[in-house]
């Protein structure tokens, strides 16, 4: 039985429930503004919008709309008012207005877009104020088009590649590691679903294609409490909504992928349905077009569902389906029968309200994800691991002017199962998990915001409940017009999730998801970052951060000595990530440029008694040294984009070799003389050993042709521009290596229907 709260935490509930009361009931004496603002073309939420009333006696009052395009003013004396609702990019909306004593108006604003200024705007430029903190990357869509990709269409893989602290072992297998973090310490989320595996088998792409994007929010470390169940890292993706005012869309076709994307409004300006298809031609095109053959097959189908109920409320349901499939450990032998499989499943429902009654944003929600995924490093070694997870929560955000208050509950249950080496499944598990989380915003004044939050925690596997205090902080020194930024932010982070690899693979391509072992400490975490920024000139900022991550209680295999691909045990190591990211950003309306360098280290400890192990060790998604070089060139219709990167070896364990061993009980026994012997392995010390350096360079140009309702974009491109031979994949068994993409080049194809 868990032991109860403990008496403190009762209080500073009830507390908080009391002071929440007082400053809602104070609030509401006076007159309150709801609505939301959209773009007049196609509904879309403007978030961000500036809401603003300017009151007779020389009162103001103003805020912003959120990822939804609501908005809420509270505490609105009786009077008459100016409103004004602007938009980068939008002629501004203006309205006069006269309240009463506790009067509650509701406006559905929509506002119509400004060639005039359109014309004199980066197209790149920030949409949403106010997206700076410590670890956090706010990416817009329009960023993605400065990656260059093999394809017509951007995608979010790309783009995440060129940032400072993201590795990924290789150009194949879906893999990402942010900070010294596993794939499996990152929580991905598509409309605030979990997608396990969202990255495809060519790493180039993921589950989220431009064409779909609003918004991703993606940290690197130290995210506030409304994040939980992962212990390294967020990528919080937000899809737009389907046009409601006329039916477009969108088809290309290019060598690696080729996609179709509509939009219908189902009920003008209200209710809207977005779906896309995306699948590769590269399996089939590679032969006659590259003269050498690509055994990659992999593609997603994306159906989103939104309606305006009301000006204040809301419904989405989103759909996700993905699959990969491919001859990831090499093309030699009986390749069919060495295919690597993963598919993911996400679906979800969510609604919005803002009551006339309250300032406050109440948003319900459940999602399903499933995760299938095989992999075949030899015709007889296969490894299975699947994943199944409900999760449902209710979030509650108070508007209290310059105070902002967030906090919900929230329960989930995963179910587990996995297998290696072509044995019955060897890991069935269900967990659940469930809590609450709490996070406040404050302005002191007009330099300092600080960002406190707890989430508490329970876990079927865990020992203990967990409650882990947040703060996250930006001061400005000299205000708003301040050149210089200062960042940080510190938390505790659980999860009951392991990722478990296997030791004798030179890249980590295949993980298999499990539940952290029962009565045992969970994994934890501990994020410290610390960040600047300074604005040399209006058009160059000079960035650097630090991060400390210091990791406790992870699961990690222990290898046999002997026997080839046998796991003794695993073992509970701790671990520290720590490093220093640089980055270097021009940003003229023609010429963007990004130079980022990451100095890291990551280090595990294991057990003092384990002798196996030795000393402290390099995990495997150890890369010391990153440098990341992104140019993008625009002129009229034409762009060229350059991005070259450069990364220091991964650590991997190296094989002494092989011999067989005879187990005989009978000492007269003469049947070592006839009998084979079992196969057993002579490892080095635990990942001792460096692979070369990774570099490559990859360059895309493109000409877009714009007509009344149609867009045409063709694309060309070479992916390895140097050819250069880069490992991925060296089977110690067959002493088969197999490199990274080849210089490849392509063409693409996009029209659009606006």
């Amino acid at each position: 039985m868990r032991p109860p709260h403990p008496w403190w935490t009762r209080r500073a509930a009830l507390l908080f429930l009391l002071a929440l009361g007082a400053a809602t009931a104070a609030q509401a004496q006076w007159a309150a503004l709801r609505g939301r603002v959209t773009d007049g073309a196609d509904a879309q939420p403007l978030a961000g919008a500036s809401v603003a009333l300017a009151g007779e006696a020389g009162e103001r009052l103003g805020t912003a709309a959120d990822a939804g395009g609501f908005f809420a003013l509270t505490g609105i004396r009786p009077g008459r008012y100016a409103l004004t609702v602007s938009f980068l990019g939008y002629a501004p909306f203006s309205d006069t207005l006269a309240f009463t004593f506790a009067e509650e108006r509701t406006l559905d604003i929509r506002l119509t877009a400004d060639e005039a200024e359109m014309a004199g705007i980066v197209v790149e430029s920030e949409r949403r104020p106010d997206r700076r903190a410590a670890g956090l990357t706010a990416i817009e869509p329009s960023a993605l088009a400065r990656a260059p990709l093999p394809d017509v269409t951007y995608d979010l893989a790309g783009y995440l590649l060129t940032l400072p602290g993201f590795v990924a072992p290789g150009d194949r297998g879906g893999q990402l590691f942010v900070r010294g973090g596993t794939p499996t310490q990152n929580l991905v989320l598509l409309d605030g679903m979990p997608v396990y595996q969202p990255f495809h088998i060519v790493g180039f792409f993921s589950a989220f294609p431009a064409d779909l994007l609003a918004h991703a929010d993606v940290y690197a470390g130290g995210f506030g409490a409304r994040y939980g169940g992962r212990i390294s890292s967020v990528i919080d993706v937000s899809t737009r909504n389907g046009n409601k005012q006329r039916v477009v869309g969108a088809a290309s076709i290019a060598p690696f992928l080729s996609s179709v994307r509509v939009e219908i409004p189902v009920v003008r300006n209200k209710v809207s349905v977005l779906a896309s298809v995306r699948e590769s031609v590269i399996e089939r095109l590679s032969g006659g077009l590259l003269g050498r053959e690509f055994p990659f097959r992999f593609g997603d189908r994306f159906v989103k569902f939104h309606a305006f109920l009301s000006p204040t409320s809301s419904f989405a349901a989103t759909a996700l389906r993905t699959f990969d499939e491919g001859n990831v450990a090499g093309t030699a032998g009986d390749a069919e029968r060495r295919f690597s499989t993963w598919r993911n499943e996400a679906y979800g429902g969510r609604y919005t309200y803002l009551p006339a009654e309250a300032a406050v944003m109440t948003q319900a929600a459940v999602y399903v994800s499933r995760l299938e995924s095989r992999y075949r490093l030899t015709a007889d070694d296969e490894r299975r691991a699947d994943i199944d997870g409900f999760n449902a929560e209710l979030t509650f955000r108070y508007l209290l002017g310059d105070v902002q208050l967030h906090f919900g509950i929230f329960g989930n249950t995963t179910r587990f199962a996995f297998a290696r080496n072509g044995r019955p499944r060897t890991g069935n598990a269900n967990v659940t998990g469930g809590g609450g989380f709490f996070e406040a915003r404050f302005d002191l004044g007009r330099r300092l915001r600080l960002t406190p939050g707890l989430r508490l925690q329970s876990f079927s596997n865990g020992v203990r409940t967990a409650l882990d205090p947040r703060l996250r902080a930006r001061w400005l020194p000299r205000g708003p017009a301040s050149k210089t930024e200062i960042t940080a932010a510190w938390g505790l982070y659980h999860q009951q999730i392991i990722g478990l690899n296997d030791e004798q693979d030179v890249t980590d391509v295949f993980t298999v998801w499990a539940a952290a072992p029962e009565r045992r400490p969970l994994p934890r975490a501990m994020h410290l970052i610390v960040g600047a920024r300074r604005r040399l000139l209006p058009w160059i900022e000079l960035s650097a951060e630090g991060y400390l991550k210091r990791l406790e209680n992870v699961s990690f295999p222990r290898f046999s000595k002997a026997l080839a691909d046998d796991v003794e045990r695993f073992v509970r190591v701790a671990g520290e990530a720590r490093g220093l990211d640089l980055r270097l950003e021009m940003n003229r309306p023609a010429f963007f440029a990004r130079v980022s360098y990451s100095l890291g280290a990551v280090t595990y400890e294991p057990p003092a008694f384990d002798a196996d192990f030795g000393e402290a060790f390099a995990p495997p998604h150890d890369r010391r040294h990153q440098v990341n070089v992104l140019v993008a060139f625009a002129r009229g219709p034409y762009r060229l984009s350059l991005a070259w990167q450069f990364g220091s070896g991964l650590p991997f364990t190296r094989i002494n070799g092989y011999y067989e061993r005879l187990t005989l009980t009978d000492p007269d026994d003469d049947a070592f003389r006839t009998a084979s012997g079992e196969t057993f392995v002579s490892r080095g010390p635990a990942y001792r050993g460096r692979l070369p350096a990774y570099h490559r360079l990859d360059v895309s140009a493109r000409r877009v042709f714009t007509f009344e309702r149609v867009v045409v974009t063709l694309q060309a491109g070479v992916v390895n521009a140097y050819d250069r031979a880069n490992v991925f994949q060296y089977n110690f068994f067959s002493g088969e290596r197999v490199n990274q993409l080849p210089l490849i080049p392509s063409a693409g194809l996009k029209v659009e229907m606006r």
